[in-house]
């Protein structure tokens, strides 16, 4: 094997070690998120927001809830506080970027009643919804 293969060697350990569940679990990024989408977002929005939403996405997906035992499974629901002071993203540019990924079929989102307050749960998806699936899961006046 050529140094170049046994150096590829790291990754493929390391590949598999996230793999496994004691490692903090995983979800997987499609490579289309960068080679496809990223690149068709960045044609119809500006590039900054397709960048920042593509981010959010991934981000989201590292906050969701992976006990299977209850509803919230598969959500994620950091507040936009927390969302703001880990990423960077400015405070105003949340819900626009989210809305962003709502319309192109990559995020659902739904406020519920919880602990005398509301709270914002998003379903970050892997790939986009198709058109008629993306209809009927969010109603035609915004957010779920």
């Amino acid at each position: 094997m050529s140094s170049i293969g046994e150096l590829a060697q790291i990754a493929v350990k390391q590949k598999a070690k996230v793999l496994e569940s004691e490692h903090g679990g995983y979800s997987p990024s499609l490579h289309s998120l960068f080679r496809v989408h990223l690149k068709e977002l960045g044609v119809k929005y500006q590039k900054n927001d397709a960048r920042d939403a593509i981010f959010l996405l991934l981000y989201l997906h590292a906050y969701v809830n992976g006990t299977e035992s209850n509803d919230f499974y598969m959500w994620a629901f950091p507040t936009v506080k927390q969302i703001r002071e880990d990423t960077g993203i400015h405070g105003d540019r949340i819900k626009p970027l989210c809305r962003l990924l709502e319309v192109e079929g990559l995020l659902i989102t739904k406020k519920i009643p919880w602990a005398g307050n509301t709270k914002k749960l998003y379903l970050p998806l892997f790939f986009p919804l198709e058109e008629q699936a993306l209809e009927a899961a969010i109603p035609v006046n915004g957010a779920a």
